[in-house]
């Protein structure tokens, strides 16, 4: 973790009776709470203003437990127009490159983001994206690792699945569409109001309609239901303003 975590209230209760032994809980202040709210708030202004962007089954997002939302990766929009559909707070995963310019980095880690050694999901993402799984959060995730260069999906690598069994967390495939064309990895600065975003949350996948699949029969599920609501979304997205 950044020293900046410490700095936000993202501390550890000691519950060991005293012995000066810090437990793996991470414990969320409500002063934190209000300013990942604050932001998220602002930030749906934003992308209601500026991309119109369209929710579709939020209520498919649990309000608690452990929980990994999964999706597809078109654009620096995706975490925060995801993360913006429903009011839980919601941690999600950022390459470390980006922490480097302090002020950005600052930011996101106020808004529980996990900072990545590579582009892929290294070791010590992993550990920390369970340590907050196990802690009954929220995380969201983008297993195709990096963002599409066509707007297409891409491969997705089948890790996040044995994160979700380690965690017994629930799994939401997610789909966003619109966010490629707004905000391409080719530009520098998005493209307000070219298209509508758009951002469909699946069915939640129980832990134990996964118990007995492989984490790559598992991904195959996952990545058909993702697909899905992405080709049925996508035409919503290309629509005009007054559509």
């Amino acid at each position: 973790m950044t020293t900046e975590s410490r700095a936000q209230g993202d501390q550890i209760k000691k519950k060991d009776g005293g012995s000066g032994k810090a437990s793996n809980k991470r414990f969320v202040s409500k002063k934190h709470a209000a300013w990942y709210h604050f932001c998220q708030g602002t930030l749906y202004l934003g992308m209601k203003l500026y991309f119109r962007i369209k929710y579709v089954n939020s209520k498919n997002v649990p309000k608690s437990g452990p929980t990994l939302l999964v999706a597809n990766h078109q654009s620096f929009l995706d975490p925060p127009a995801i993360g913006c559909g429903y009011f839980r707070m919601t941690n999600f995963l950022a390459r470390k490159t980006l922490f480097k310019f302090k002020p950005f980095g600052k930011l996101i880690d106020s808004v529980d983001a996990i900072p990545l050694e590579t582009e892929g999901l290294g070791f010590a993402g992993i550990k920390e994206t369970l340590r907050r799984l196990k802690n009954n959060e929220a995380v969201l995730i983008f297993p195709e690792g990096s963002r599409s260069f066509d707007g297409e999906l891409q491969p997705f690598t089948a890790g996040y699945v044995s994160i979700a069994k380690k965690s017994n967390a629930v799994i939401v495939p997610v789909a966003i569409a619109g966010a490629f064309e707004a905000y391409p990895r080719t530009k520098a600065i998005p493209s307000p109001f070219k298209k509508r975003v758009v951002v469909e949350y699946g069915e939640p996948i129980r832990p134990d309609e996964l118990k007995d699949a492989s984490d790559e029969e598992a991904n195959e599920r996952i990545v058909a239901k993702i697909s899905e609501m992405y080709e049925r979304i996508r035409p919503r997205a290309k629509r005009s303003k007054n559509s």
